[in-house]
């Protein structure tokens, strides 16, 4: 199972990257980004165990990525965006082979977007036949997470997102159902800030294939995590945990392995 380990490590490491926003403007009780430009460093650590053929196994991989935001002014009502992977790092406890994520730096993902982050269209120059770079886009379109016109402390508002990560034969496709929160004020290292807290309710399913085989992988979990948006209009940044259970079954065997995963991400402003 150490080639699956890999498959679904690697997608996490890759898929659930947390949504780290660029500068937000706070105006007549309302956030909207602005043109400017942030570094941000990604920090995404998944913890797997799992137990196949009464042996207990865990794996734990580190991804460690700093990306460049790049918002400039389009229109009256939108904004250019430009996301750029300046540097990529993974490393797996205990050792097993994990992707060339060196390969992916200098990846960008360019469009534009409203104010308020509402993709309207997107372009990269990452490969169409690489799946991890594929992956990696999708993750990064997610960079400004899409807020509410209207939203102000106590506003609450939910998004439903739908991410699909392809690779060794087999596709997964993982859906989050977002409740997100302003709680009020908070002060960050002396600076005034805007609390930002969020809920989901996740779901997994798809396909795997491993020696020819295609394995079914099943799951459910939940997440919260915590954003900060300085009243200066600067995102000074988040954390997030998420955690799902899984299950693998191998149709050929009938054998159901049990997973359980944790995801802790880390984003913090550099620049």
């Amino acid at each position: 199972m150490k080639r699956l380990a890999r498959v679904l490590l690697a997608a996490s490491a890759l898929a659930s990257l947390p949504a780290p926003a660029s500068r937000a403007q706070v105006a007549q009780g309302s956030i909207a980004y602005s043109p400017g430009n942030s570094r941000y460093r990604i920090t995404s650590v998944v913890t797997r165990s799992q137990e196949y053929a009464g042996q207990q196994s865990e794996f734990r991989i580190t991804n460690e990525q700093q990306v460049s935001v790049d918002l400039t002014r389009g229109s009256s009502d939108t904004l250019g965006f430009r996301y750029t992977v300046d540097s990529s790092r993974v490393d797996a406890e205990p050792r097993i082979p994990l992707p060339d994520v060196s390969r992916l730096i200098g990846t960008t993902v360019s469009g534009t977007m409203s104010p308020h982050g509402k993709v309207y269209e997107m372009t990269s120059n990452a490969a169409d036949s690489d799946a991890d770079a594929r992956n990696l886009v999708e993750g990064m379109r997610r960079f400004l997470p899409p807020l509410p016109e209207d939203v102000a402390v106590g506003r609450s508002w939910t998004d439903t997102t739908i991410n699909t990560v392809s690779g060794s034969g087999g596709t997964l496709d993982m859906t989050a159902i977002t409740t997100s929160k302003v709680v009020g004020d908070t002060t960050v290292r002396g600076e005034s800030a805007w609390l930002v807290q969020r809920s989901s309710v996740m779901s997994i399913h798809g396909t795997q294939n491993q020696a020819g085989q295609e394995l079914q992988v099943e799951g459910d979990g939940t997440g919260t995590g915590t954003h900060l948006l300085g009243s200066n209009g600067v995102y000074l940044g988040s954390t997030a945990v998420q955690r799902m259970n899984m299950k693998i079954t191998i149709p050929s065997t009938g054998q159901t392995v049990p997973v359980s995963q944790v995801v802790t991400s880390i984003v913090e402003r550099i620049r």
